[in-house]
């Protein structure tokens, strides 16, 4: 399934991500994957909310900067091998993954995690994913 990340770009200081959080909480927006990445000045953090209308409204009001763009989110079995699976048949359809990142859990083996894919072809990543569930 498709959904909006928005990359947030936040000074690197402690409580900075904090108040973020917090203030998205408050909106009662879900976060269903995020990654933080860090450099000298500024955290990079990809964020996919569960409500991209009022993430983007709280990003907006509490001026952060942010861009977004849609990444395909794939669902996976918390099992071994899981994720190797669907990138290997990505790489043999031939699709390029710019990035990754997964989230897992420590639940039932019922229990299902994500990865969330970004690629010039969402189409075919989704394409892809459908054949290997």
């Amino acid at each position: 399934m498709r959904k909006k990340q928005f990359t947030l770009y936040l000074e690197n200081k402690p409580g900075v991500l904090a108040a973020v959080t917090r203030k998205l909480a408050a909106a009662k927006v879900n976060i269903e994957g995020m990654s933080v990445s860090e450099s000298t000045d500024v955290g990079l953090v990809q964020v996919v909310p569960d409500d991209a209308a009022t993430a983007r409204r709280v990003l907006k009001a509490s001026g952060i900067p942010f861009t977004s763009q849609d990444v395909a989110l794939v669902t996976l079995r918390n099992r071994p091998g899981e994720l190797a699976r669907v990138t290997s048949r990505l790489a043999k359809t031939g699709v390029n993954i710019n990035y990754i990142y997964a989230t897992g859990c420590q639940c039932t083996a019922d229990c299902r995690c994500y990865a969330v894919i970004s690629a010039p072809d969402l189409d075919a990543v989704e394409k892809v994913w459908k054949a290997v569930r």
